[in-house]
């Protein structure tokens, strides 16, 4: 009996040095393990690192520690504006997990890459010179562009209200130089502008940050002889990836919507 009362506390005490052995960095109660400090960067990583390169992310580590448990000890962690971002934070994490695991399968191919380069080819051939207004809603772009179709200057209501007279006022960037296809950074706006003709005016585009975009075509000009489908296949390949991620995501919302009960009542905030 003796015997193995001995061999469980051997046991106890190897079992303890190994676990201090793991500990790499230790605030009061709270540890830095090895099975932790891995998870930041695996052991194929941080064996070609110098020491103190390691020693570095181990006082960084530290720094973020202490700061979070000094809020802890503040009771910031139970206040009612942190607990909802927590929560949320924690519903958009895992949302994302869930959609970027179902979305995993999918990819492009080289056969659709090419047939989208083939279907856009000529308008790879040019380059366009714009006119653009930039506005912070929709209402104020239905709004301009009433005003253009009604004879109002474009220009003249670029200069007035583009959002992009406050980045630069003496140069608010209302024409634009000549922009080739893949310069503009979306391929769903350019698929809309290169198919334009000079003095034709778009109608109201989705722009970036919930801005609108109204652009005229001033002017269009052949630089290419031929397209180059090497230079923009990796371009066509993330747009067609994104394309087919924004599809996925509202085909399987939908999907998810008839397995769950779904009531909207605003009459409490009426």
């Amino acid at each position: 009996m003796k015997k193995l009362i001995f061999l469980i506390i051997g046991i106890l005490l190897i079992s303890c040095t190994q676990q201090e052995k793991d500990v790499l960095v230790r605030i009061d109660g709270s540890t830095l393990t090895k099975a932790k400090f891995e998870k930041y960067i695996p052991e194929s990583e941080y064996k070609k690192l110098p020491d103190e390169k390691i020693t570095e992310f181990c006082d960084n580590w530290v720094e973020q520690e202490i700061l979070y448990l000094e809020a802890k000890k503040q009771g910031i962690d139970k206040e009612d504006s942190i607990v909802t971002v927590l929560e949320e934070y924690k519903k958009n994490l895992l949302a994302m997990n869930l959609v970027r695991r179902e979305f995993s399968e999918s990819s492009v191919t080289e056969t659709e890459i090419r047939e989208y380069f083939n279907k856009h080819k000529d308008e790879f051939l040019y380059a366009v010179k714009l006119g653009q207004i930039v506005l912070p809603s929709y209402d104020v772009a239905k709004m301009t562009l009433e005003e253009i179709k009604a004879g109002a200057n474009f220009l003249k209501l670029a200069r007035e209200r583009s959002l992009t007279k406050y980045e630069n006022p003496d140069d608010p960037k209302i024409v634009t130089d000549y922009l080739y296809r893949g310069t503009i950074a979306d391929f769903a706006i350019e698929e809309i502008i290169f198919t334009m003709k000079p003095g034709e005016i778009s109608d109201i585009i989705s722009y970036i940050q919930g801005t609108y975009l109204l652009v005229k075509l001033i002017d269009k000009r052949k630089v290419y002889a031929k397209a180059d489908y090497d230079k923009y296949s990796s371009a066509i390949y993330n747009y067609l990836l994104s394309k087919k991620y924004q599809d996925f995501l509202a085909q399987y919302i939908d999907s998810l919507k008839t397995q769950y009960k779904i009531t909207i009542d605003l009459s409490s905030l009426k």
